[in-house]
C-alpha cells in the first residue's frame, strides 16, 4: 500500500510539469475558445451592420445630389420655356420689329443679370441668323449690338435643335468653351440648352439657346460631404471621362489630344462596363465601394407637370438617351476598412491580454491544484508509513518485552529453587536483550525529533578516525558474537566540519546493520576520505546481500522495512531513515548497492 502510494507521489512529483500544462490547458483552451468564437461572431456582426450603414449613407448622398442636379437642370428648362412663351417673344416672331426686339432683349438680361447662371442667352431665326445675344460678361450683362451678331447655321447645335418638334429640347455636351478654336482658360465648363421656336401659325421660326455654367453643377459636388465616412465624388460623361473627378489633371481629359487615354473607362474597365450598362445601382470590388446613378439632362423632368398641360407641346421631352452623365460616389477600400482594420486589432491586442492574463492565472489554479494533490499524496503516505510504523514499533516492543519477562521469570524460578546453573547465559541474554531494546528506542526517538525538526543541526571539526573506532569498541561484543571482522580504512589525521552526533548515528546504524546481515566469520569494512570538497563515507560487507528489487524500495525511503539478521535478529529498518534525514540536515545524499549473495555498501557523502 505504501509503496503503490509513494509511486503515484514520486510519478507525481516527476511529471510536474505535465501536470501543470496539462490542467492549464483543460481549463484555458475551452474558455479561450469559447470567448474568441463569441467574439468573432460580435465582431462579424458589427462590421456587417457598419458596412450596411456605409452603403446607405452612400446611396443616401449621390440620391441627394442627384436630386440637387435634377431640380438645377429643371430650373434650366423652366427659363428656357419661360422665355420661349414670352409674349415679347410670340410678338417678336409675328412682328420682327425693334421694339419687339428691345423687349424681349430686356427680358432675357434681366434673366441672365439676376440668375447669374449663363453665360449667354441667343435667340436665331430659321437661317441661322443670331436675332438677340445677351453676353454675362462677368457679372456685367451686355446685349450685343446687331452688327456684332453672327450666322450660327453651320454649327451643330443649330441643326440639331432646328429637328426637333416642339415642346422637345436639346442638350449639349458637357465640356469646356472654345473661344477661336481654343479652349477658353480659365477653363468654363459649358452645357447649351436648346429648342425650337414656333410662331401663333406653328411656323417654325429658330432656336432659343442657354449657355449655362457647367461649373455650378460640379461646385454641388464639392460641397457635399459625407459625415459618417470619407467619400470621393465624381461626376463622368456617357463615354466614362472624368467631368468632375478627384485629380484636376484627369478631368476633361476628352478635350486634349493628349489626355484621351486618361478615364475611367479605361482605368477601371471591370467598374465602368458595370456602372455603364446599369442606371443606378451599388457595387463593391477590390478597389472600394462604387455607388453611382445615372442622370439624363431632360427625362420625365416634367411629367408631374404634364397632366396638367394643355398641350403636349408645352412639356419638354428627352432627344436622346445616349447623352447622360454618371454620378459616382467612391470609398476606398483602405478607408472604408479602416475602422474594421483598427476595430480588429484592438479586439486581437485584446484577446492576446485577456488570454495571456487568464493563462497566468490558470497556470496559478494548475500549480495550486498540483500542491494540493501533491500534499494530499504526502499525507497519505505520511499516514500509511504512520500505520505500518506504529505496526511493527509494537511487534518489535512486544517481543523484547516478552523476553525480558521471560527471563526475568526463569531467573526468580532459579533463585527460588537455588539453582544457578543457568543464570550468567540468562542474565547475558537479558542484557542483550536490554542494550538492543535501549538502542531501538534511540533511535526511534531521534527519528521522531527529526520529523518534527527538533533535531538541533550543530557543526564542529572533529577527528573521523577517533569517531568510528569508538564505534567499532561499541559495536565490538555483537561482532564479536559472530567472529566478524571490522577493518577500518580511515587515516588517523581525517578531520571534517559536521554534526558529530550524527554523523556518529548514521555510521554506528550502517555498521550495526552490517554485522546484523553478515554469516559468521565475515567482514564489514568502513572507509573515509575527503576529495573535492566532500566527505565520503561507506560501509560494506560481504553478507547476504539483496535483491534488485529490495535495492529500489530501501532506496525510495517510503516503506518501513523489517528485516530478520543471518542470525534472526530483530530490527526495525527505523535506522535507515533516521540515516537519510540526518544525511539531509548536511545537504548530502545516501547511497546503497549490493547484489545478492554477496554483500552489500551503504554510504553517504556531505559538502565540506
Amino acid at each position: 500500500m505504501i509503496s503503490r502510494t509513494q509511486n503515484q507521489l514520486s510519478e507525481l512529483s516527476s511529471k510536474s510539469k505535465s501536470f501543470i500544462v496539462k490542467r492549464t490547458l483543460l481549463v484555458f483552451i475551452p474558455i479561450i475558445l469559447l470567448v474568441t468564437i463569441n467574439a468573432i461572431i460580435i465582431l462579424a456582426v458589427q462590421e456587417n451592420l457598419e458596412l450596411q450603414v456605409y452603403k446607405e449613407s452612400e446611396k443616401s448622398v449621390v440620391d441627394t445630389k442627384f436630386k440637387n442636379i435634377e431640380s438645377e437642370i429643371k430650373h434650366i428648362i423652366n427659363d428656357i420655356f419661360i422665355i420661349k412663351n414670352n409674349s415679347h417673344l410670340i410678338e417678336l416672331l409675328d412682328n420682327k420689329d425693334d421694339k419687339a426686339i428691345e423687349n424681349i432683349s430686356r427680358d432675357i438680361f434681366y434673366v441672365i443679370k439676376y440668375q447669374k447662371s449663363y453665360d449667354q442667352i441667343r435667340l436665331i431665326d430659321e437661317n441661322g441668323n443670331e436675332i438677340i445675344r445677351v453676353n454675362y460678361n462677368n457679372g456685367i450683362p451686355e446685349i450685343v449690338d446687331t452688327e456684332h451678331l453672327q450666322n450660327k447655321k453651320h454649327r451643330y447645335y443649330f441643326y440639331e435643335t432646328m429637328k426637333l418638334n416642339n415642346g422637345e429640347v436639346f442638350v449639349s455636351p458637357f465640356d469646356l468653351n472654345i473661344e477661336n478654336k481654343k479652349i477658353e482658360t480659365p477653363l468654363k465648363p459649358m452645357i447649351r440648352f436648346a429648342t425650337p421656336i414656333f410662331d401663333n401659325k406653328g411656323n417654325k421660326r429658330g432656336i432659343l439657346i442657354f449657355n449655362y455654367f457647367g461649373q455650378q453643377i460640379l461646385n454641388q459636388l464639392n460641397n457635399l460631404i459625407n459625415t459618417v465616412v470619407e467619400n470621393q465624388l465624381m461626376l463622368l460623361n456617357s463615354d466614362g471621362y472624368w467631368l468632375k473627378g478627384t485629380n484636376k489633371e484627369e478631368e476633361w481629359a476628352f478635350m486634349y489630344e493628349d489626355k484621351k487615354a486618361m478615364s475611367f473607362a479605361s482605368r477601371l474597365r471591370e467598374e465602368w462596363e458595370e456602372i455603364k450598362n446599369n442606371e443606378a445601382s451599388q457595387i463593391e470590388t477590390d478597389k472600394g465601394l462604387f455607388t453611382y446613378k445615372t442622370i439624363y439632362p431632360v427625362k420625365n423632368m416634367f411629367s408631374s407637370d404634364s397632366n396638367n398641360a394643355n398641350s403636349q407641346d408645352d412639356v419638354p421631352r428627352i432627344l436622346s438617351k445616349d447623352r447622360h452623365w454618371k454620378l459616382v460616389s467612391f470609398v476606398d477600400n483602405e478607408v472604408l476598412y479602416s475602422k474594421q482594420n483598427t476595430r480588429r486589432n484592438y479586439v486581437l491586442l485584446a484577446l492576446i491580454i485577456i488570454s495571456v492574463g487568464f493563462l497566468i492565472l490558470c497556470w496559478k489554479l494548475a500549480v495550486y491544484q498540483y500542491k494540493i494533490k501533491l500534499t494530499l499524496l504526502s499525507l497519505e503516505l505520511s499516514n500509511e508509513t504512520k500505520d505500518k510504523f506504529f505496526t511493527i514499533i509494537a511487534h518489535d516492543l512486544k517481543g523484547p518485552f516478552n523476553a525480558l519477562m521471560g527471563f526475568s521469570d526463569i531467573l526468580m524460578q532459579e533463585l527460588e529453587s537455588g539453582d544457578t546453573t543457568n543464570v550468567k547465559t540468562y542474565n547475558s541474554l537479558l542484557n542483550e536483550t536490554i542494550h538492543n531494546t535501549y538502542n531501538f528506542l534511540i533511535n526511534l526517538l531521534d527519528w521522531s525529533r527529526s520529523q518534527t525538526d527538533k533535531i538541533e543541526y550543530n557543526p564542529e571539526t572533529f577527528n573521523v578516525f577517533t569517531l568510528v573506532d569508538e564505534i567499532k569498541d561499541l559495536l565490538h561484543l555483537q561482532a564479536e558474537k559472530k567472529d566478524i571482522s571490522i577493518i577500518i580504512n580511515v587515516h588517523k589525521d581525517l578531520q571534517i566540519h559536521a554534526d558529530k552526533n550524527m554523523i556518529n548515528t548514521i555510521i554506528r546504524n550502517f555498521v550495526s546493520n552490517a554485522l546484523k546481515y553478515s554469516n559468521n566469520y565475515g567482514k564489514v569494512t568502513i572507509d573515509a576520505s575527503l576529495r573535492n570538497n566532500r566527505f565520503f563515507c561507506s560501509v560494506s560487507d560481504n553478507g547476504i546481500g539483496m535483491s534488485k528489487e529490495s535495492v529500489e524500495e530501501i532506496s525510495n525511503f517510503g516503506d518501513i522495512i523489517s528485516t530478520p539478521g543471518t542470525d534472526d535478529e530483530k530490527g526495525t529498518g527505523l535506522g535507515l531513515l533516521l540515516c537519510n534525514e540526518l544525511i539531509k540536515k548536511h545537504k548530502g545524499k545516501l547511497g546503497v548497492e549490493s547484489v545478492e549473495g554477496k554483500g552489500s555498501k551503504f554510504s553517504f557523502e556531505i559538502p565540506q
